[in-house]
């Protein structure tokens, strides 16, 4: 029998993603977001799986117009890129505020940003996240022939202000002007840090609003703590999270159970919007004001 994919949707997994992907009907996912392994630790949660098997599962679950983005840092990065030449279209650079890699600071510089890897088969959804800069009216445009991507015509070249989002992503770096880039907390100002490389929910947001709709379905195979799944709850998309919950030693302190984390978080989630729907029928109550039902 045929597997449903409402079998999976809303619900956190625990186990080996190869295990579970294998099960996901062709065609049923909208977007792959995902923070893989990248195998720069010692740790053993940092195992970096299996490209090839992992592909295989990819390619097939993904819907034809579907983006998948995986986040990747260093020698992973071209690894990762290499592993599917054909699908791969762009990254995303995203500055973080705080370096790493100080151990190496004598021999090497620090580490202060990561990859945010694209891949696809075809066009997907895109819903570029304009920020706000300084309007501007340059007049009319003369002919340009470039040769390299086609000419342009003459044209008036003005803006109210929006800007098209480019590939940099700002957190927390006020070296550079913030209206050029999207400004974005890091994981630890967010508030408590269940992962040791937890990414941040609105990082999470930001991505899921560019390259999928409300409603759509995300899938996180290495969900961790789950924030990427976080980020689909709060933007109205449905979420597959699947952890082989390793039980990391939290800073050799704590041992985290991160199927009970993803859990938790994600119950606050469905708690604050289910009060932030309620709001408006309460206040009626006071204001003697007819409202309709949130459930309808």
């Amino acid at each position: 029998m045929e597997n449903n994919i409402q079998d999976f949707v809303n619900k956190v997994i625990e186990d080996d993603c190869l295990n579970i992907m294998p099960n996901i009907p062709d065609k049923s996912v909208d977007m792959i977001l995902c923070d893989l392994p990248y195998g720069t630790t010692q740790n053993k949660w940092d195992s970096v799986i299996d490209l090839k098997k992992l592909w295989q599962q990819y390619m097939r679950i993904i819907k034809d117009n579907g983006a998948i983005v995986l986040t990747a840092q260093g020698l992973f990065t071209a690894k990762l890129i290499l592993s599917n030449e054909d699908w791969f279209k762009y990254k995303i650079v995203w500055i973080k505020s705080k370096s790493t890699n100080f151990l190496n600071a004598k021999k090497q510089p620090l580490r202060k940003h990561e990859d945010i890897c694209v891949f696809y088969k075809q066009q997907p959804t895109y819903n570029p996240q304009m920020t706000k800069g300084e309007s501007y009216d340059k007049g009319v445009r003369k002919n340009q022939y470039t040769g390299s991507y086609g000419d342009f015509k003459p044209r008036h070249v003005q803006s109210n202000g929006m800007r098209y989002p480019n590939d940099v992503l700002l957190m927390d770096d006020n070296e550079l002007p913030i209206e050029d880039f999207l400004y974005v907390k890091t994981a630890e100002s967010e508030g408590a840090v269940y992962h040791p490389t937890q990414k941040p929910v609105e990082l999470g947001r930001y991505l899921i609003r560019t390259f999928s709709n409300p409603g759509d379905i995300i899938l996180d195979n290495a969900c961790g703590s789950g924030s990427f799944l976080v980020a689909a709850a709060m933007e109205h998309r449905k979420y597959i999270g699947i952890e082989k919950n390793q039980n990391v030693m939290l800073h050799k302190v704590k041992e985290i159970d991160y199927i009970q984390v993803c859990a938790d978080r994600l119950a606050k989630v469905t708690a604050k919007q289910h009060n932030d729907k309620m709001k408006p029928v309460i206040q009626g109550l006071f204001d003697n004001k007819v409202y309709t039902s949130a459930a309808k």
